[in-house]
């Protein structure tokens, strides 16, 4: 039997966003591919666009009876 971890990686910065999925996927994360958003917001101040980045890295675990 096992059971699923979930990690969501939520970055601003693509080099940051890029650089965490890489990590978690050296830990055994697969990245939900369905779940890849980048979502635009414009600083109301300066009118600059930055882009959100989100995945769902996900992780199967055995779990142990006893």
């Amino acid at each position: 039997m096992s059971a699923a971890e979930t990690i969501v990686v939520r970055e601003w910065d693509a080099d940051l966003f890029h650089r965490r999925v890489g990590e978690l996927e050296a830990e055994g994360y697969t990245a939900r591919l369905d779940s890849y958003r980048v979502i635009p917001e414009m600083n109301p101040e300066t009118g600059e666009v930055i882009h959100l980045r989100t995945v769902e890295m996900c992780k199967v675990a055995a779990q142990r009876d006893g």
